[in-house]
């Protein structure tokens, strides 16, 4: 283990950032940081005051030869065989799995919400443009489209899951990154940063403007159909901002389990299972719930904004669980 690893392996165990390390040291930053990613050496100096710092000897420090730690009152500690270690190689693998697979994560996502669509669109068109299409024709023409939207997502959903388990450690187990990994992703996060600012605004954007032409349609006592086609691009400018979410999101989980920004303790991995069991309860209920709408009821103008609805009230409850568990 050569003395940048040595460096990372000490100061995490110890709980401090890369801030906290530079200021005991009476360094920058950035001088901590070069020397994690081997691109500088310490000064003899500022190794003595690590081995004092760690508790470990400069030997320790600065042969490439001794793998474990010896504290400076002499007692020999192994290093944590348990803990999982993420190579440089299974970095790049983790990177390059999620962004292959995250398009699909985004598509169904979309497709949730763009689900109802088609149903309300033609429910409209039987209603408010005579002679068009028969309203028996229309409902089954909308709901197929819904049906196969919907089952679609799940599909997308199921594969993407699947392709990304051997992955499902970070949130489940006590892990460490080796040597280079901790470059390797802040290179990768400093250019993600370029594209998440704009991409954000332009999803708060769509979410903001999204009901003007309803309201402005409504307001102006525009034509029917032209308010329901408004409904439409509603749910398409919602659709479009759910999914530049998703891909945020999915991008930033990337960098943040690299670099252990929320690495998770054994309550909170507990707790994160706890929600996974409750948001499958929760959609099987939305499901059931939209086929008895449906299917029992023929109420499918309500249970097509069902899942729309369900989904946002899911991000609330959420938002809440999160807060309680702070709370704690």
């Amino acid at each position: 283990m050569i003395l940048a690893d040595k460096i990372i392996n000490e100061r995490k165990k110890n709980g401090w950032s890369q801030e906290e390390l530079a200021e005991m040291l009476s360094v920058s930053r950035q001088s901590v940081s070069k020397w994690e990613s081997a691109q500088a050496v310490p000064d003899l100096n500022r190794i003595i005051k690590m081995a004092e710092i760690f508790g470990v000897s400069t030997d320790y420090l600065l042969k490439d030869e001794i793998e474990a730690v010896e504290n400076t009152a002499g007692d020999f500690v192994e290093t944590d065989s348990n803990i999982r270690k993420v190579s440089l190689e299974d970095a790049q693998r983790y990177i390059k799995t999620v962004k292959k697979n995250t398009p699909s994560a985004v598509i169904a996502t979309m497709l949730f919400v763009l689900c109802p669509v088609t149903l309300i669109i033609l429910g409209g068109v039987t209603e408010y443009v005579p002679g068009s299409i028969t309203e028996p024709i229309a409902a089954l023409i909308g709901i197929i489209v819904l049906l196969i939207a919907v089952i679609s997502g799940i599909a997308l959903w199921i594969a993407v899951e699947a392709k990304e388990k051997e992955f499902d450690f970070f949130d489940k187990e006590d892990y460490d990154t080796l040597y280079g990994v901790d470059g390797m992703a802040k290179e990768a996060k400093a250019s993600f940063e370029k594209i998440r600012v704009p991409l954000l605004v332009a999803a708060i954007a769509l979410c903001i403007f999204s009901p003007v032409g309803v309201l402005t349609t409504g307001f102006l006592e525009a034509p029917e159909m032209v308010i329901v086609s408004m409904v439409g691009l509603l749910l398409i400018m919602i659709a479009v901002a759910v999914g530049i979410f998703i891909y945020l999101a999915r991008n930033s989980s990337i960098y943040s389990n690299l670099l252990m920004e929320n690495k998770l303790n054994r309550e909170q991995r507990e707790r994160k299972r706890v929600i996974g069991k409750i948001s499958g309860a929760y959609w099987c209920i939305a499901v059931a719930v939209f086929l008895v709408l449906g299917l029992g009821f023929d109420r499918w103008e309500i249970a097509g904004v069902l899942f729309p609805v369900a989904g946002v009230l899911f991000a609330a409850i959420l938002a809440i669980v999160k807060i309680f568990a702070n709370d704690d």
